[in-house]
């Protein structure tokens, strides 16, 4: 079994699609090796691996099809027509598991130390993303583990889990619906949890930057020192991404600011930062700054928590 490339004069090449990158299709050709077709000569485009696409600043992953000279793209058991010199690039998808009919992409940044001697620490640090796309939406969780023992002593014991979906009714529109839930008792935040829901905008996303907003209403739950506390919230989300080097490297940016409406209670920012670089197909290196910050916290605890880790990153 092999790709085939169709062009407009006819001819037909059969070889492996190597990627859609700067308006050219690059192809292997079983018989002329390395080949580069401007896009505005292929004709039809068939594949029989997965390919991560972007068209219309929409990332898709699926696989090339045609029929009676038109262009489709597979993505799970959905198939849509589509313009191959409307195809802004193309990549092969990098995922182990390819016999899946789901665009199921997930990651875990792990980052340890352990040091012993005059005196002993325990730090660590593990976050863990999955992302899952359909033809309309996206669901997404994430978890976040921090823990650190100096001398045996815990200074650190935070938990973070949230998930998200959106709901595209437009290009770039979208309802959303987000919860999580927040513990760190060392702070006399025994659990916060948050429920959420309102509207996004789809700033951008294209093959080297996403960026995307989200406002919402939030039901606030609390159990402060022992206390239990419900107040209306409103939350104010950002997600950004930007690609370098042939999209080796990345830097990103996430936000999630909650102003809860009981009076002196104020607001809740939580935020990831970092960058990571590709070591290989499926390890990076990840340094990541993760901010917690209230205005006004529980009495004796600081209103800033600021973690920052470097370790090892696998995709999956």
């Amino acid at each position: 079994m092999a790709d085939s490339v169709t062009l407009s004069n006819g001819d037909s090449i059969t070889g492996s699609l190597v990627a859609i990158k700067d308006n050219k299709l690059l192809f292997d050709a079983a018989l002329f090796g390395r080949l580069e077709v401007d896009q505005r000569f292929v004709k039809t485009l068939e594949t029989e691996k997965t390919y991560t696409v972007y068209i219309s600043q929409q990332e898709k992953r699926g696989i090339f099809e045609a029929g009676d000279g038109v262009n489709y793209l597979r993505v799970g058991d959905q198939i849509s027509a589509i313009e191959i010199g409307a195809v802004e690039s193309a990549e092969p998808a990098k995922r182990l598991i390819q016999v899946l009919p789901l665009d199921l992409r997930s990651r875990l940044d792990l980052a340890l130390v352990f040091s012993s001697g005059n005196s002993t620490t325990e730090n660590f640090n593990a976050l863990g993303e999955s992302k899952l796309r359909q033809k309309n939406g996206e669901h997404k969780a994430t978890f976040l583990r921090n823990t650190e023992k100096v001398e045996d002593i815990t200074s650190k014991d935070l938990v973070d889990v949230s998930y998200g979906y959106k709901r595209f009714f437009s290009p770039v529109w979208y309802a959303s619906l987000n919860t999580n839930f927040f513990r760190d008792e060392l702070k006399d935040i025994d659990q916060r949890l948050t429920l959420s829901a309102g509207a996004g905008y789809q700033v951008f996303n294209t093959s080297s930057s996403a960026l995307s907003t989200e406002l919402g209403l939030s039901s606030v739950q609390e159990r402060l020192a022992g206390e239990n506390k419900s107040s209306p919230a409103l939350r104010w989300g950002i997600d950004f991404q930007r690609y370098f080097l042939d999209r080796k490297a990345e830097a990103f940016y996430r936000q999630s600011l909650l102003a809860i409406a009981e009076e002196g209670r104020g607001q809740v920012i939580t935020s990831s930062t970092g960058l990571r670089y590709a070591l290989s197909d499926r390890v990076d290196a990840a340094l990541r700054a993760d901010l917690n910050y209230e205005t006004n916290p529980p009495i004796g605890a600081e209103s800033i928590d600021l973690t920052y880790s470097l370790g090892v990153g696998i995709r999956f």
